[in-house]
């Protein structure tokens, strides 16, 4: 992520979008725990218990006490009878509750929550383009942070859909895609390598069987080799970008889509990887729908927004917003709970997400105990509100192949931002080429905000600056320190001898990911 300054200097010309969206009324976890409470009741259970407790006191009394034994029986025997049917009418109300919209099961490990099993995300549907181009959010979370994650869909000519790295499948998702975006799903795209872009697509797959599947070129699993049959269900209907690519090997290379003459594609190659033991080609799929200038992208580039996106989990930024984590959370609703500390948090979270462990996030007077320090939020302003490539895709990734970086972001500048060519047709049979320069573009990332609504070339190609000189748009000394180098070091090899054991490349780099929650203890 390039950073130029405070928020002030961002581009003027990036205006925030106001998309039309649609939200569903959420089912809280504590709810689903409740169903699930529900459930569990067996109305025989305490009273079975208390009735044997009833025979065994019996046993031991005398004879002289034995109506008293009756009548306790007789007194159980009612609260039975009035007990079963409200215990049993409430485990009925909970079977006959309606399935949770929201909630998933994720079949592969990840990084992220839940890591493994079973969950719940709302989905956010956005219009782009009237009629033509949807976005659909939820949020990826790690521990205490949480961040946008996006999906886009897009209707061809023959009014089918076109779905672009789905996002977790939850009834709530599936449903704005078939019922308010309306149509039948003929085509799903893999877009990269990214665990959080491909882990759900298996389940569009079960969803979509008639639809045909495209991946991005090299895609690899770890830390064991699986199939693409096995990990998407079905074989790919292609592998996307030409023969000459190093997906040149997998099944479907070069194989030209049926969209193809809708949805151009470009490949971003940039660089490559040892991983469990062999190189891995780190590639994304970027696109550009002609019919309505939209270009789909993943992690390339993406705008931090300033405002809190729609769907973070106002505990979480209460929890993240505090100065130290010694202090007590505010509860949601309660005097503590303000506009600006959940604004607090939504910052801190940005920066925890691209550094790891910024600047000022300081070790506390206490073990375990993490304060924030001034000027903080000079270093959110320095990163928000403006195009850039996030501190971990650049530093990390890109910083691999800058030439192959450079080749693409030029051919998008000069294909994808070219001048449009029409001819006009006179009266008289004559012909007139006319040139109509697009003033912008918009732009969906996956991450962040989005969608990114007139983007000029020249806003497009200051994000890649760094690529001709690394030193005019550095990131925080400081920032990049404390957490993110670290990790740079060990992928390209700068570790000391006392990490050789731990292995090399990505290997080092998923083993030492920080386990963020355990930051924010204390009785959170």
């Amino acid at each position: 992520l390039p950073v130029r300054g405070k928020a002030s200097r961002r581009m003027s010309s990036l205006a925030r979008p106001v998309p039309t969206a649609r939200i569903a009324t959420p089912q809280s976890a504590s709810s689903a725990r409740d169903e699930r409470r529900a459930r569990s009741i067996r109305p025989s259970a305490s009273a079975s218990a208390s009735d044997g407790k009833d025979k065994e006191d019996d046993t031991r009394t005398e004879s002289s006490t034995s109506s008293v034994s009756r009548r306790r029986a007789l007194l159980g025997a009612a609260s039975l009878a009035t007990l079963a049917p409200a215990s049993v009418a409430l485990a009925d109300e909970a079977a006959m509750a309606p399935p949770n919209p929201r909630a998933y099961f994720q079949r592969y490990p990840t990084l992220f929550a839940p890591f493994y099993g079973d969950d719940e995300r709302a989905t956010m549907l956005k219009t782009v383009v009237p009629n033509r181009v949807w976005c659909l959010e939820q949020n990826l979370a790690v521990g205490p942070l949480e961040t946008p994650l996006r999906c886009v869909v897009i209707r061809l000519r023959d009014d089918s859909l076109w779905v672009h790295a789905p996002l977790a499948p939850t009834e709530e998702f599936f449903e704005l895609i078939e019922r308010d975006v309306g149509g039948t799903v003929k085509h799903m795209v893999v877009p990269t390598y990214a665990l959080e872009h491909k882990v759900f697509a298996k389940d569009a797959c079960d969803r979509w069987p008639d639809a045909d599947l495209w991946i991005a070129p090299g895609q690899f699993a770890f830390p064991v080799e699986i199939s693409a049959e096995r990990i998407y269900g079905r074989t790919p209907a292609g592998v996307l970008g030409d023969v000459s690519d190093d997906a040149g090997g997998e099944r479907g290379a070069g194989r030209e889509p049926p969209w193809a003459d809708e949805i151009d594609v470009k490949i971003l190659r940039s660089g490559s990887f040892r991983l469990g033991g062999r190189d891995v080609g780190l590639r994304e799929a970027t696109f550009f729908h002609r019919p309505t200038g939209v270009m789909v992208v993943t992690d390339c580039i993406a705008r931090i927004p300033e405002e809190i996106p729609p769907l973070v989990d106002p505990e979480k930024l209460l929890l993240v917003g505090k100065r130290s984590t010694a202090e007590p959370t505010p509860a949601v609703g309660s005097p503590g709970d303000t506009p600006e500390a959940r604004l607090a948090g939504w910052k801190k979270m940005t920066l925890l997400i691209n550094y790891f462990f910024p600047e000022h996030e300081e070790p506390g007077g206490a073990p375990g105990v993490v304060e924030w320090t001034d000027g903080w939020e000079d270093n959110f302003a320095a990163i928000s509100g403006r195009l850039f490539v996030p501190p971990v895709v650049r530093s990390l990734l890109y910083a691999q192949d800058p030439a192959g970086v450079r080749a693409w972001a030029d051919s998008v500048a000069e294909d994808w931002f070219a001048p449009a060519e029409t001819t006009v047709i006179g009266e008289d049979g004559t012909s007139t080429r006319v040139v109509s320069t697009p003033a912008s573009l918009t732009i969906v990332p996956a991450h962040w905000d989005g969608p990114l609504e007139n983007v000029r070339v020249e806003d497009f190609l200051s994000a890649y600056r760094w690529l001709d000189d690394p030193g005019s748009d550095p990131f925080p000394e400081a920032d990049m320190a404390r957490g993110l180098q670290p990790v740079i070091d060990a992928v390209f090899g700068t570790k000391t001898k006392a990490d050789e054991s731990q292995g090399s490349g990505l290997d080092l780099f998923f083993s030492s990911f920080p386990t963020l929650a355990s930051r924010f203890k204390g009785g959170e």
